[in-house]
């Protein structure tokens, strides 16, 4: 307590001790500040310094007890925290955890497990699948409010949403908290949005600058497949230039707008190409093309050859229903193979149960052995609780292996009998179908040895027969 002076005038004025209440800025906090008495003047009292609060509408969490403690002890000329309110608690702002490349990073060749460097494997698409997570989002905070030493309520700052990132074929989960795509395809990060485009593009050629390209969409590609290199989409594959030496893969559609040399592709829908040459194609639907040269492929429909050219010279053409040209084989009387009304589908599941039953028998013959053995010991009381578990195992293996196998027989002979009432569809063609042709269907094989022309080559009544094709 500071001290006061005894000695005084009697012409001196008598004052009391002032009590002041001050707020601080930001409202949080209020402070009296008393000062002394003088002459004699009356010491602060409880009433003096509730009533310098009351001024200032001061009611907020105010220390009574230490107005009480002023009272008996008053302390002057400092100031005295006397109420404490509540800081309001600002929120935070949201945060993205984007989860994708989010710039143009340095093309770098894969390395190989043994230290050595493939310079056609590049990484330059960056595939996502639908429902996959683009970024991570936590959304902004409310914060909480305060309370003034006046009992004001203090607003708080509520946080703020991050940047919505939201692009093309993008779409927030339910709860928000993060953006997936909606597509399986390319995404792509301009630094305002993530998209997911459907059909990713090839400007220029696919060669060292790109590397293999490998796509969970559509591939589009401006220039040509250079030798040596691979082009694969889930959906389809569209190449304006030439295509040589390359592997292509589609499980869509394939066009080849300028055609393909030398080159391996495969195909789940159909495939169309100015012209093949030296090719193996394997599709699962149609195949049309310009004209077809010493190619080797195996068709799930019809192989239809048109357009100025329309021929089919040399090679190997498979396919479950028709093939139609304008001429087949050429003068020179080179060997040109078209097998008609093979299911490769059924012929590969045939081929595949076949390997299963060898296996399964070969299962069977070395535990029926075993089983007979141990069979042979429990009759003669001789069986070992080990030997007795033992028997118990072989037993449930062979019944196993020989309800597999009698499933395996049964589809089998379901899809032996589906291929022997196979109905074949027919070769047409227009022109000429030159000698050295040779044409299967099913068990019958018919070679030609002289030029048709307008014919149209078919199945009936178990041979194969020529007709006029129009």
């Amino acid at each position: 307590m500071n001290e006061i002076k005894d000695s005084y005038s009697i012409d001196d004025p008598v004052l009391d001790a002032s009590v002041t209440a001050i707020i601080s800025p930001d409202l949080i906090k209020a402070y009296l500040f008393i000062k002394p008495p003088e002459n004699g003047g009356a010491a602060p009292t409880f009433k003096s310094m509730m009533a310098a609060l009351a001024e200032q509408k001061i009611t907020y969490n105010v220390d009574i007890n230490k107005l009480r403690e002023l009272e008996a002890n008053p302390v002057y000329n400092e100031y005295i925290l006397i109420a404490e309110g509540i800081a309001p608690v600002n929120g935070l702002d949201g945060t993205t955890d984007i989860k994708i490349r989010t710039g143009k990073t340095e093309l770098k060749p894969k390395e190989n497990e043994d230290g050595t460097v493939d310079y056609r494997e590049l990484d330059l698409v960056e595939n996502v699948h639908k429902g996959q997570v683009l970024c991570v989002i936590t959304p902004p905070t409310e914060g909480t409010p305060g309370m003034s030493v006046q009992g004001v309520k203090l607003m708080q700052r509520r946080g703020r949403p991050d940047h919505s990132y939201l692009g093309n074929n993008t779409a927030y989960n339910e709860d928000g908290t993060a953006l997936i795509s909606k597509i399986d395809g390319q995404v792509e990060f301009n630094g305002v949005k993530i998209n997911v485009t459907e059909t990713f593009t090839i400007n220029g050629n696919i060669d060292s600058s790109t590397g293999n390209i490998s796509v969970a969409g559509n591939l589009y590609v401006r220039g040509m497949v250079m030798p040596g290199f691979t082009a694969e989409a889930k959906g389809n594959i569209d190449i304006n230039g030439s295509v040589e030496n390359a592997t292509i893969r589609a499980e869509g559609n394939l066009r080849l707008n300028m055609g393909a040399t030398n080159s391996k592709l495969y195909c789940s829908g159909n495939l169309r190409s100015k012209f093949l040459e030296n090719c193996s194609a394997t599709v699962k639907g149609n195949v049309e093309a310009g004209s077809l040269v010493k190619c080797d492929i195996i068709c799930g429909n019809n192989i239809k050859v048109s357009g100025s050219i329309a021929k089919i010279v040399g090679g190997s053409y498979t396919v479950f229903n028709n093939i139609e040209a304008r001429s087949i084989g050429s003068e020179s009387e080179v060997e040109t193979i078209l097998e008609l009304g093979a299911d490769y589908t059924a012929v590969e599941r045939q081929r595949t149960l076949l390997s299963e039953i060898n296996e399964l028998q070969k299962q069977s013959d070395k535990l029926r052995p075993v089983i007979t053995l141990l069979q042979e010991l429990e009759r003669s009381g001789r069986l070992t609780p080990d030997k007795k578990e033992s028997l118990e195992k072989a037993n449930y293996s062979y019944m196993t292996v020989m309800s597999n196998m009698s499933k395996a027989k049964q589809e089998l002979e379901e899809i032996n009998e589906r291929l022997h009432k196979k109905t074949y569809g027919f070769v047409r063609c227009s022109d000429t179908i030159f000698a050295g042709v040779k044409v299967i269907m099913g068990q019958e094989t018919l070679s030609v040895k002289e030029s048709l022309r307008n014919s149209r080559i078919f199945y009936y009544n178990g041979t194969i027969c020529i007709g006029r094709a129009y």
